[in-house]
């Protein structure tokens, strides 16, 4: 460490050790937040569109979503999905954020935040670091500061910004590589210029969690469930097991130093239509001869998510996500009227299946959520 960053590094952490500790506003129920994609276009009529990168897309036959290929900034989509959203029991929307005047940022301001329906919910920028913050190599900071600026200018005061003691609520992908003893002045300058700031980092990933780095953060959470479970151990009884080895160790770990735990959550997993390189997981466990759709979800709720809830975060759990149809980890509801199929249009007739089975699930996983909050656990 240079000596000269030093005092900075030390005064950053200073101040998030002072900025934790205040009592949660709620203890009373689960608050549910889930990942939120505004970056759809639609389809002409009869073609498939962006769902051609999406593995149900591939299906033989397609398992396309109750919407159908929809574009993001359709005012009856946006409606639908904040109904769909009340009918699972989701409080918050953690929006997917590229800068501004990128094509999501102008599908928040000016079509869902302007939307009739968008008081039924709260909702959170979810900063995407690489697209802000360059190449995972070689970051850059410059644009930290001035991209929170147009947060605070465009969105922080709106009624329906999320906000956790009074504080507007950000998540920041990727933490876990882009702040890790790196890009540490450009923070405590953030927090400088903004002390009034909630942010929740995508820090939880695998291994012992680190004091020094839960310090930086009024809340840690997990984004990537697939990689740190399912990917080395497949839909299994093993892998939940050991997320929920992670997730405990790492709430332990920042509770102490006063910062909060977000448990993150997320049905299957599957991205090969659109990258190569990461095997698919799943809806259901592949080591139980009995399991059926959605019981991986319904697993990480009630073992994981539920004992692990975070008081000091409103015990908030995070659905990685609502509508990433790219890597298959949505919940938004399908259609419901196709047959399973675990064959696909590919050359193999498997490639992207890798003749796991597929549910065209309908709301199932609303009503999984819903199950949960009612339950009032």
């Amino acid at each position: 460490m240079h000596i000269s960053r030093f005092p900075l590094i030390l005064g950053l952490l200073f101040y998030a050790s002072v900025i934790h500790g205040q009592e949660s506003t709620s203890d009373q129920g689960l608050t549910i937040g889930a990942y939120y994609y505004p970056w759809y276009g639609a389809a002409k009529p009869g073609e498939t569109g962006w769902m051609k990168q999406a593995l149900r897309g591939r299906l033989q036959p397609q398992q396309l979503p109750k919407l159908g290929v929809y574009g993001s900034r359709d005012p009856e989509v946006i409606g639908d999905h904040i109904a769909q959203s009340v009918q699972a029991g989701i409080d918050f929307w953690s929006v997917s954020w590229w800068g501004p005047n990128k094509r999501e940022d102008r599908a928040m301001r000016e079509h869902i935040l302007t939307h009739p329906g968008a008081g039924k919910l709260k909702y959170a920028l979810l900063y995407e670091s690489t697209g802000r913050l360059g190449s995972m190599q070689e970051p850059r900071y410059d644009k930290l500061v001035s991209d929170f600026t147009y947060m605070k200018e465009h969105y922080f005061d709106h009624p329906t910004y999320l906000k956790i003691d009074e504080k507007p609520v950000v998540f920041i992908y990727l933490t876990r590589v882009y702040f890790r003893d790196r890009g540490l002045e450009e923070l405590a300058t953030l927090r400088k210029e903004y002390p009034n700031l909630y942010l929740v980092g995508d820090d939880v990933f695998g291994g012992r969690y680190h004091e020094r780095h839960a310090r930086l953060w009024d809340a840690v959470t997990a984004y990537d469930i697939y990689g740190q479970s399912m990917q080395g151990k497949g839909a299994t009884k093993a892998a939940l097991k050991d997320l929920h080895s992670h997730y405990a160790n790492a709430k332990e770990i920042a509770n102490e130093v006063g910062t909060a735990f977000i448990p993150g959550i997320a049905p299957g997993y599957n991205d090969r239509a659109v990258r190569k390189g990461h095997p698919g997981r799943a809806r259901y466990f592949k080591d139980q001869p009995e399991s059926k759709e959605g019981d991986v979800f319904r697993a990480m709720i009630q073992d994981i998510a539920i004992p692990l809830a975070d008081t000091e975060a409103n015990r908030t759990i995070m659905v990685t996500s609502f509508n990433e149809w790219y890597e298959d980890t949505q919940i938004e509801a399908t259609t419901g009227k196709q047959a399973t199929s675990s064959k696909d249009d590919s050359e193999s007739g498997n490639f992207y299946t890798e003749d796991d089975r597929y549910v065209d699930y309908g709301s199932l996983y609303l009503d999984i959520l819903r199950k949960a909050k009612d339950a009032g656990l």
